[in-house]
């Protein structure tokens, strides 16, 4: 699959509500506005969303990276290292943004800033992946 479509809209980012406003190779910028299935049970954001969604992020970007050099690259995560800065709940307006540190044509290394409406960081998130056709899974 050379572009984005198809692989954002399905499983744990539709569940989850992501809005994706910008796909690219180098850039890739999602929305979340949390409501009740993203928080944990002191009413906060539970760190599994944003981990999932930076993943999501980083794997999109690293996908229509790898696509330039072979149109049958797929990414798949290595790594996801995780840090929560704030605490937000409900109501919040999320927007992550990934790019890449590193990206190369078997790894790639993506950084995810996660921000609220204010633009205060609440996570950041640095997701190593591996780039590889389907038939070798």
């Amino acid at each position: 699959m050379a572009d984005a479509e198809g692989l954002t809209d399905r499983g744990l980012n539709a569940v989850l509500g992501v809005e994706w406003v910008e796909v690219t190779a180098t850039r890739v910028v999602a929305h979340l506005t949390i409501d009740e299935r993203h928080l944990q049970p002191y009413g906060i954001v539970h760190g599994g969303v944003y981990c999932a969604v930076a993943e999501s992020a980083a794997s999109l970007g690293a996908h229509l990276n790898g696509v330039q050099h072979d149109p049958e690259n797929g990414a798949v995560g290595l790594e996801n290292h995780t840090t929560f800065l704030r605490a937000v709940g409900a109501g919040s307006e999320i927007t992550f943004e990934a790019t890449p540190l590193h990206a190369g044509r078997r790894t790639q290394a993506w950084q995810v800033t996660i921000r609220d409406e204010k633009g205060r960081d609440v996570a950041a998130s640095r997701v190593r992946l591996l780039i590889l056709r389907p038939d070798s899974v």
